[in-house]
């Protein structure tokens, strides 16, 4: 019976969400050149980054509220921009990079709430 209930905490997918964060946080503040890579741009870099978080720590916490899940994460990003922001960082500081983050964790949750809408409905 135990094994049809979902747990609150997935704790290999938690791993994999810190993991990932933790790379996400180390890349963003070392030193390099945000178009080397494959994908040259680094809006799209931050897109596919958040969006990709975002499916880890749903999965890694399925019975969350996506809303502090989306704040979390766009914290994130925001604490992101203000270390880069810093003069040891040597980085540049974008507000559009926040705005990527946002479309990022928005694609990827934004589906999800329309379903659980359409099914109240």
């Amino acid at each position: 019976m135990s094994l049809l209930i979902p747990r609150k905490i997935n704790r290999l997918g938690l791993a994999v969400f810190v993991a990932a964060t933790a790379f996400t946080l180390y890349a963003a503040v070392a030193p390099g050149d945000d178009t080397a890579g494959l994908i040259p741009w680094d809006k799209a870099k931050h897109f596919i980054v958040f969006y990709g978080l975002t499916f880890l720590v749903t999965f890694a916490l399925p019975k969350s509220r996506f809303w502090k899940i989306a704040l979390v994460l766009l914290g994130f990003g925001v604490a992101i921009e203000i270390l880069q922001g810093l003069p040891i960082v040597s980085r540049d500081a974008d507000i559009f990079d926040v705005v990527a983050d946002t479309l990022g964790v928005g694609f990827f949750l934004g589906p999800i709430l329309v379903r659980d809408w359409m099914a109240r409905s």
